[in-house]
């Protein structure tokens, strides 16, 4: 969930107005609804006051979690597969190293796209494969492979 709309949900639960919220913060309630739009985000010194008011953790107002679920994996997942039919592997490619640096931990998402996008780059039989080395994004991230024949197996570290 996005920030802005974790302030709604818990400004709602909590039978706040966007000017209570602002009034209580020092803010303006224009710039509430900004944020709960996704027009813009609050200034990193009002999180934890955000936080307190909210009887929220920061981890819950930043949607924070540990580890990735098994539907979210999967999503992610199929996204990559749609983009690698219908975007050329350069732009696919990125996007997933992108996602990958967003979720540098998430060893079961990271393997699942490299198998994908590894098994695209010898299908579409990419020039210059070493610029596009799905087990590159892993090992950048500081993982450990152990190169069994035929098959890159994950050792976590």
């Amino acid at each position: 969930m996005l920030l802005g709309e974790v302030i709604r949900k818990y400004r709602k639960i909590k039978n706040m107005t966007q000017e209570e919220l602002a009034g209580r913060l020092g803010i303006t309630a224009p710039a509430v609804n900004k944020w709960e739009n996704g027009v813009s985000f609050p200034d990193i010194t009002l999180l934890a006051p955000i936080a307190r008011l909210l009887n929220i953790t920061l981890d819950t107002l930043l949607s924070f979690r540990e580890d990735l679920t098994e539907e979210e994996i999967g999503a992610i997942v199929y996204e990559a597969d749609s983009m690698l039919k219908e975007k050329p592997y350069e732009e696919a490619f990125q996007w997933a190293k992108k996602k990958l640096e967003e979720y540098p931990n998430c060893e079961h998402l990271i393997w699942q796209i490299a198998v994908i996008f590894d098994a695209q780059r010898m299908a579409q039989e990419i020039t210059n494969p070493e610029d596009y080395d799905p087990l590159y994004l892993y090992l950048k991230q500081g993982g450990t492979f152990t190169f069994i024949p035929t098959l890159a197996y994950i050792q976590p570290s």
